[in-house]
């Protein structure tokens, strides 16, 4: 498909928590406790968390399963994941903390490729600047909670 489509979202999100802590939310196993309705099946890791070239899969209602691999993992500092829809669209999420007083500072990086018309077509139909900015924004509520029953500063 020459020029696919490709949409991309940027958003600055401040967490209260310590960024290590914070950073932790950011694991696929982790984020069974914090994300609505999130399940994935990890199939590759050598700590069972997550970590650089971990894979795993997710299934949405409406999708075919989608395979996940983390291709940055910098503890603290950033982590990626390539999430791929196979005949639809490969998307690219990407996290970089900073501490920034009492807050993370998360700058959150969404990027949509469609790899067909069908893509394209998901891709301008569920993916908006407004959809996008209600999902991070909603870490700044999901995320503490979560570091309040399950992660303890050291």
């Amino acid at each position: 498909m020459e020029n696919s489509l490709r949409k991309e979202f940027v958003h600055r999100v401040n967490i209260i928590g310590d960024k290590q802590n914070v950073f932790k939310a950011f694991c696929p196993i982790a984020e069974k406790e914090w994300v609505p309705n999130w399940d994935c099946t990890l199939l590759y890791s050598q700590t069972g968390i997550a970590e650089k070239n971990c894979i795993f899969t997710t299934k949405s209602d409406n999708m075919p399963e989608m395979v996940w691999v983390c291709s940055i993992y910098e503890p603290g500092n950033e982590v990626e994941y390539v999430r791929i829809i196979t005949g639809y669209f490969v998307t690219v999420i990407n996290i970089k903390t900073t501490q920034v007083n009492e807050y993370t500072e998360c700058i959150v990086q969404y990027t949509h490729t469609a790899l067909s018309a069908g893509g394209a077509h998901y891709i301008l139909n569920n993916f908006s600047e407004e959809q996008f900015l209600r999902q991070i924004d909603q870490w700044k509520d999901e995320i503490p909670g979560y570091l309040k029953t399950s992660i303890r500063d050291i």
